[in-house]
């Protein structure tokens, strides 16, 4: 038996015998199954490891380390940003184009399997939903090819350049205060050798 199927059997089998709540449950499995909400989801859990994993980096120096991060975080919010409008968008022309009604071919009904009319009417709303899902997912991909080089590259670029220029900022910003106590703190070497004169001199005097 392979590991994955024992993870499996260590969770207890359970019944829902609560119509309204396993009409909620498909819902959500529903809403998070679709292309948009699955980018979305994969896109904040990216966000909250990728870039404390590359800014906790030992291996380089810190400011590598930094502009590492900023590209992560570039790639992450350019990536999902266009990711789910590219999604959002197909997935809502497939569900235009795939009307169950195919008597007659229109363009409303353009994506819809012929095949279906031969389905069980309590079968159908289903495999629909499944059909438009994957449908809706490959057409992405392929859109994708194409966006990631007219809209994401660029994007990256723009926010990681901008969280770049914040790191520098702040970085001069924290080098000018150092400087500044360090002229403070460290008396010129003139005053130090007129204390001196002036202590020996009065020892000499008394």
């Amino acid at each position: 038996m392979r590991i994955s199927q024992r993870l499996f059997d260590l969770f207890p089998n359970i019944g829902i015998r609560n119509d309204e709540l396993l009409k909620k449950l498909n819902r959500v499995g529903d809403i998070m199954g679709r292309p948009m909400q699955n980018r979305l989801i994969m896109g904040g859990t990216a966000i909250l490891s990728q870039p404390y994993i590359d800014e906790h980096n030992k291996r380089v120096d810190k400011d590598t380390a930094r502009a590492a991060r900023n590209r992560t975080i570039g790639k992450i919010l350019a990536g999902t940003a266009v990711g789910c409008i590219v999604r959002w968008g197909v997935y809502k022309v497939v569900g235009l184009t795939t009307d169950k009604d195919i008597s007659i071919d229109r363009w409303d009904n353009s994506l819809t399997p012929r095949s279906s009319s031969k389905l069980p009417p309590h079968l159908f709303k289903n495999r629909m939903r499944n059909y438009r899902t994957v449908l809706a997912t490959i057409l992405s991909c392929i859109v994708m090819l194409g966006t990631n080089i007219i809209f994401d590259m660029p994007l990256t670029n723009k926010i990681s350049n901008f969280l770049n220029n914040i790191d520098s900022k702040r970085k001069k910003k924290e080098q000018g205060q150092v400087k500044d106590t360090s002229k403070v703190l460290i008396k010129p070497a003139s005053d130090n050798i007129r204390s001196k004169f002036d202590s020996l001199s009065k020892g000499g005097c008394a």
